[in-house]
């Protein structure tokens, strides 16, 4: 018998339970097991199947490594590809539980597993230009969750399938660049060039500063968990595009002058997201700046950890999606049960949704780096190491060896480590303050029991991840090696 390769598997089983999914949108208690067992499947299949040989599944024999040739594309899963799916279809999982419970929509489902077969796609094309045009067709089709008759305003899809869209020519243009330095030695000065417009693709296609716009506006429109959806399983892959073009450009790795951009758009982009965090006057477009301002921290764990920068950005995905999960199952809840996130209209809800609230302010403070949740570790490590690339500049202060203008460096990092932190902080205080309002509000319907459920199992999560984070460091190395 012939084994089952692998790259069909993983295109095939998405779609066929998009399909089920589709005929039984009415009725989430079908839809989402469906969607959630085989997500969850396809994630132990990533996890635990080797590329090298094949492997017995359900009395199948399975070759999870052999290359797949469609319409003259060979279609191949390396180890980088393995555990990013992983890490993918495992979140898939989690949030199609969510929605079981707090509704996100009737297409969430059918259009989303589909959306999981197009990032599988792009985990096995080796042409990075084909994977970036099926990216944003995947972004394109995230419109569609996220406008599925929520809200009446399109603010949110709008920005964020124009900022996808208008990154697709800055990442061909850049590994057309890259492409002809390898095809012709003469000019491999253009591989260097290449690093402006790709730096401009994935500034657009991640969100950081000043293209973020479209984070709090897709959180303040979209439905939460359809938020979370676009924020972790679709910036993850936009993050596995950018290591798959920095493969193609060793040297990225080492250059100081990238690094210290790195540095300096991760910290703009932290200070930034938590400057307007503190003056929300709504939890969603709260949630989209403290999203904003942890992924700030997200591209500063590649310059600030050294050699293991890689393995310090990934460690914090994790805690980062554990974090936005929770946010977004605790905002569900909330606006499931108030019909708004504003927050005049959220006086006394803190009595009448306890565990809501509670998962709302966990997700948020772990976004923000507070201590005991799973933020922590990783906040801590990156300002360290941050810190530690501006103690030379400390010591330099006010002697020769100290350049015009840079013993201000020190003093603007730790500026803009506080500021990222304590306006998430702050706006999730004043976001609480109303919530703790005196107002009884019997016209709330008390806290669903499995949704609240879920919740308190992803707050015990977020706590323990920042108790242990060495839990998650075995399959964080082996991503890094394989990324590497």
């Amino acid at each position: 018998m012939t084994p089952i390769p692998g790259p069909i598997l993983l295109l095939a089983l998405p779609l066929l339970a998009a399909g089920i999914t589709f005929l039984v949108r009415r009725w989430a208690a079908l839809a989402a097991p469906v969607a959630a067992l085989i997500t969850a499947f396809l994630a132990f299949l990533c996890l635990r199947l080797p590329l090298d040989r094949s492997a017995f599944v359900l009395g199948q024999e399975v070759a999870f490594g052999r290359p797949v040739v469609i319409l003259g594309r060979t279609l191949v899963l390396d180890p980088a590809g393995q555990v990013w799916l992983a890490f993918v279809f495992a979140l898939a999982a989690v949030l199609a539980l969510i929605a079981w419970r707090l509704p996100q929509g009737r297409l969430f489902f059918p259009i989303g597993l589909v959306i999981l077969s197009l990032y599988t796609l792009v985990a096995l094309f080796q042409v990075f230009s084909l994977a970036v045009i099926i990216f944003a067709l995947s972004a394109t089709l995230a419109v569609f969750i996220v406008q599925d008759g929520v809200s009446a305003s399109v603010r949110g899809g709008q920005r964020y399938l124009v900022v996808t869209l208008l990154a697709v020519p800055f990442l061909l243009a850049a590994w057309w660049l890259v492409d002809r330095a390898a095809l012709e030695p003469e000019t491999a000065n253009l591989v260097r060039l290449a690093l402006l417009p790709a730096a401009l693709g994935f500034g657009l296609l991640l969100g950081l500063f000043p293209f973020g716009t479209w984070l709090p506006a897709l959180a303040a429109d979209a439905p939460p968990v359809a938020t979370a959806f676009v924020l972790t399983t679709g910036q993850a892959m936009a993050l596995f595009l950018a290591s798959a073009f920095l493969r193609g450009t060793p040297f990225a790795w080492t250059d100081p002058a990238i690094s210290d951009l790195l540095r300096l758009v991760g910290l703009v982009t932290a200070a930034a997201g938590g400057l307007m965090a503190a003056v929300q006057r709504d939890l969603g477009r709260l949630f989209g700046y403290a999203a904003l301002s942890d992924l700030g921290y997200l591209l500063l764990a590649l310059p600030a950890g050294g050699s293991q920068g890689l393995s310090l950005a990934l460690l914090h995905l994790i805690n980062r999606a554990v974090a936005m999960t929770l946010l977004a199952a605790a905002l569900a809840i909330l606006r499931h049960r108030v019909s708004t996130d504003h927050l005049a209209g959220l006086q006394g809800v803190a009595r009448r949704l306890p565990v809501a609230v509670m998962g709302l302010m966990l997700g948020g403070l772990s976004l923000a780096g507070f201590p005991f949740t799973a933020g922590f570790p990783t906040h801590w490590a990156i300002g360290r190491a941050l810190w530690t690339w501006a103690q030379p500049l400390v010591a330099a202060r006010g002697t020769a060896e100290a350049a015009p203008g840079q013993d201000w460096i020190w003093v603007l990092t730790l500026i803009g480590l506080l500021v990222s932190s304590a306006g998430v902080v702050i706006g999730l205080l004043r976001g609480l303050s109303a919530m703790l309002g005196p107002a009884r509000r019997d016209d709330i319907a008390r806290q669903p029991v499995i949704a609240s459920l879920l919740v308190l199992l992803l707050a015990a999560l977020t706590v323990i991840l920042g108790l242990y984070p060495q839990l998650c460091l075995e399959p964080v190395y082996r991503a890094a090696q394989a990324l590497r």
